[in-house]
């Protein structure tokens, strides 16, 4: 793809998240080491959107342009690989701005520290902890709720019972 002469090749996966009935889509970037669960959060993601208007961006190679723009080799659009299956067709957008990035290979703390990354020229995206044993079944509406959060400005807060 042309588009990716300047973009900063990546091992992770990206989504366009619907947090809400009619709103622009929120680019989310999945990161972690292989097996992690960034496919299988994708797929729940897309899969359980209560809107129905999620998709997948790209699956194990991520393409972000100079600005955030994150994209996947045409050979790759439209394409997740699921566990014990192989690769199936999803919906699927051909970019989206990433707003926030996710790592599935750190562990989730109750209010976690959160970093700012760059991921390419202009792309300083929050990189939230995102792996949290026995909260699965919760993850992808957890993740429709904190990038909500993030739209708003709100990044890394106190907990509740630490306020007066």
């Amino acid at each position: 793809m042309n588009g990716h002469m300047s973009a900063v090749p990546l091992h992770a996966t990206a989504i366009a998240l619907a947090v809400d009935a009619d709103g622009p889509l929120a680019g989310v970037l999945l990161l972690g080491p292989s097996g992690s669960g960034k496919s299988t959060l994708a797929l729940a993601a897309i899969e359980t959107c209560p809107f129905r208007r999620s998709a997948l961006v790209a699956d194990d190679q991520v393409a972000i342009a100079p600005g955030g723009a994150a994209s996947a080799p045409e050979p790759l659009e439209g394409l997740i690989e699921v566990r014990g299956y192989g690769p199936a067709r999803v919906p699927f957008v051909k970019s989206a701005r990433l707003v926030a990035a996710f790592d599935r290979g750190l562990d989730a703390p109750r209010v976690p520290v959160i970093e700012i990354r760059s991921f390419a020229p202009g792309a300083d995206l929050p990189v939230i902890p995102f792996r949290r044993a026995g909260a699965e079944a919760a993850a992808a509406h957890r993740l429709r709720v904190i990038v909500r959060q993030v739209l708003c400005g709100q990044i890394g807060e106190d907990p509740q019972d630490a306020r007066p």
